[in-house]
């Protein structure tokens, strides 16, 4: 009998669940396996998070500068667009370290 079989009918979002996990453990037992995380390979990912929160960080300032230069708002735009740049920054970065792990 397969594990298919064996196991009772799940709803669809408890299927995409479990279809998750099982492709994040095989992702790290891969990376166990091949062991290929290399100086320059961490350098690599320490070099793409930078500029995952770098870049939209200083899209949001230019943005907010020119909308405060627009508008004549002194810097409430510059910080809030920084601050929303920054967690969108932050997220980003999350994401990449989350997948590489």
């Amino acid at each position: 009998m397969t594990r298919a079989e064996q196991e009772p009918e799940l709803g669809e979002p408890k299927q995409e669940f479990l279809s998750e996990l099982h492709r994040r453990r095989e992702r790290r037992e891969r990376n166990r396996r091949e062991d290929d995380q290399s100086f320059w390979s961490n350098v690599g990912i320490m070099g793409a998070v930078g500029w995952s929160v770098a870049l939209p960080t200083a899209l949001g300032v230019l943005l907010g500068r020119w909308l405060d230069a627009r508008l004549e708002s002194g810097s409430v735009f510059m910080v809030f667009f920084m601050l929303v740049g920054l967690g969108l920054g932050c997220y980003i970065a999350w994401r990449q370290v989350a997948e590489k792990i």
